[in-house]
C-alpha cells in the first residue's frame, strides 16, 4: 500500500453505503432486503494489528470485510500463533462458527493500516434469510465460496515440496489481490513477515527465506516493503502446479 493510499485510508469513514457497494453478499440483495438490514449494520475501522475478535470469544454477529485484509490466527500448543488464512475485501468471516452458535476457534487481526468491516447481529441476518430466498441464495454463495477457499488451502499445504506451497500461496494472493503494474508485473499489496509466510505455508522461517531468495534470483517474485511484485506470473503458476522448480 502506498503512502498516499494509507493517508486516504486513514481519512475516510466506513459507511453502510460503501459496504453495500463493495461486499458481494450485500450487492446481491434487493433494495428491500438492504433496507431491512441497514438499521442493524455496525461499520467499524480496525487499526493494524488489532483484533476484530479473539480466539474463544462468543459469536453473535456476522462480519464482512469492506476494505483491507484480515488474517485468521490460532494459538498453537507450543504457545505461538499460526496463521490459518488471509481474507480480503468482500469476504464473510467465520460464518460457520456464527451459524452454529459456537465460540470463535481463531482470532482475526487487521493486516493493513486500517481495515473496514461491517457486522450484523446473527438474529437479524437469520431472520432475513428465512423470509428472503434471494438473500438465502446470496448467503449460500458466500459460505460455499469460503469453504472452497479452505479446500484450496488444504491443497496448498498438502504438497510435500515447500516451494510449491509458497508459490501456490503467492499465486492465490495474486489472483485475489493482484494489481497490474505496467512494465513491472503484478503487485500483491499485502505485507507479510517471513514468519507470516512460513506459518501460512507450514514451514520454517529459514526455509521460507531460501525459497523467496530463489524466486527473486530467478526473476519470478520480488519482495518489497509493503508487498510482493510478481514479475513472472506464468513461471509462478508453473512452479505452483509442480510443472517446474525454482
Amino acid at each position: 500500500m502506498t503512502g498516499a493510499r494509507r493517508e486516504r485510508t486513514a481519512e475516510r469513514q466506513p459507511s453502510f453505503d460503501t459496504a453495500a457497494e463493495r461486499v458481494p453478499f450485500l450487492r446481491a440483495l434487493s433494495p428491500e432486503d438492504l433496507d431491512r438490514l441497514r438499521p442493524y449494520a455496525v461499520c467499524r475501522r480496525i487499526p493494524h494489528g488489532q483484533p476484530i475478535w479473539r480466539e474463544g470469544d462468543p459469536t453473535g454477529e456476522f462480519t464482512l470485510v469492506v476494505e483491507g485484509q484480515v488474517k485468521l490466527v490460532r494459538s498453537h500448543e507450543a504457545g505461538r500463533e499460526v496463521i490459518l488464512s488471509i481474507c480480503g475485501q468482500g469476504e464473510l468471516l467465520c460464518a460457520s462458527a456464527v451459524c452454529s452458535f459456537a465460540p470463535y476457534c481463531c482470532a482475526s487481526l487487521a493486516v493493513d493500516e486500517a481495515v473496514d468491516v461491517v457486522t450484523f447481529p446473527r438474529r437479524d441476518v437469520l431472520a432475513l434469510l428465512e423470509r428472503s430466498p434471494e438473500a438465502s441464495r446470496a448467503f449460500l454463495r458466500e459460505v460455499t465460496g469460503r469453504e472452497m477457499s479452505l479446500a484450496r488451502r488444504i491443497d496448498e499445504l498438502s504438497s510435500g515440496q515447500v516451494e510449491r506451497r509458497v508459490t501456490a500461496l503467492l499465486a492465490r494472493l495474486t489472483e485475489q489481490l493482484g494489481v497490474a503494474r505496467a512494465g513491472e508485473g503484478t503487485w500483491i499489496p499485502i505485507s507479510l513477515s517471513r514468519q507470516d509466510l512460513a506459518d501460512l505455508c507450514g514451514t520454517t522461517v529459514e526455509t521460507a527465506i531460501r525459497v523467496m531468495t530463489r524466486l527473486a534470483r530467478e526473476g519470478v517474485v520480488e519482495t518489497r516493503a509493503r508487498g510482493f511484485l510478481v514479475k513472472d506470473r506464468p513461471a509462478l503458476e508453473r512452479i505452483a502446479r509442480g510443472d517446474a522448480r525454482c
